[in-house]
């Protein structure tokens, strides 16, 4: 029990902190502005959510705004088999550079794109070493599972008939981005949840660390 407790609220940490509020309201939709080291801590950990490097989870979130619901939105289950955007399975078209020319001007995040895959490597080592392959398991590996779940969950359920819904239990793996219909009526929002019982984990954190 104490293995699943504690990789889950290190899940809650990566998926609020540096997906939802990183990759996803800082870089994705520029809605608030941090520190460096915010920065660094983001393109860090990031990739252990299986979620690649920011470069790419960007370009792909930008097209979705973009197209929402058409055949050029990545993960539409209106055009895209609903098993792949329940399993994050879905492939995705060449990134236009158009997309992320914004992110292209920064060196941190060109690196950390070039290199993820290494930064990966290197982390899970780093957890083998240190912690044993069964903390490596819960820590590493599972928080990878929980990611594909929870984002598959979001965008397969979140859409539906060509409607944004908010669906408060998308919540529990996503840190927030339950609240998608709130999200796509104001994307530069760093608010997600608005209301005082739209629980929005995510937010915390931003308040926390934002300049402004």
């Amino acid at each position: 029990m104490a293995y699943i407790l504690v990789s889950f609220l290190w899940w809650v940490f990566l998926s609020s902190a540096i997906i939802s509020a990183g990759y996803h309201r800082y870089f994705a939709h520029r809605s608030f502005q941090a520190p460096v080291w915010y920065e660094y801590l983001v393109l860090l950990l990031g990739p252990l959510s299986g979620s690649g490097s920011v470069l790419g989870w960007v370009g792909v979130h930008r097209l979705h705004h973009n197209f929402s619901d058409t055949e050029k939105d990545p993960h539409s289950p209106k055009h895209v088999p609903f098993y792949k955007v329940l399993t994050s399975t879905f492939k995705v078209p060449n990134i236009p550079r158009s997309a992320v020319k914004d992110l292209l001007r920064n060196k941190r995040v060109v690196w950390f794109h070039k290199n993820h895959v290494g930064v990966r490597g290197l982390s899970f080592w780093i957890f083998f070493f240190s912690l044993g392959y069964v903390w490596t398991f819960w820590l590493f590996v599972m928080p990878m599972v929980y990611g594909y779940v929870g984002y598959g969950l979001l965008n397969a359920y979140c859409h539906k008939k060509e409607k944004v819904r908010n669906l408060w239990w998308v919540n529990i793996l996503t840190g927030g981005e339950g609240w998608h219909k709130n999200h796509h009526e104001e994307p530069r929002n760093w608010r997600i949840g608005r209301k005082w019982y739209e629980i929005d984990i995510g937010a915390w954190w931003i308040w926390l660390i934002k300049t402004s």
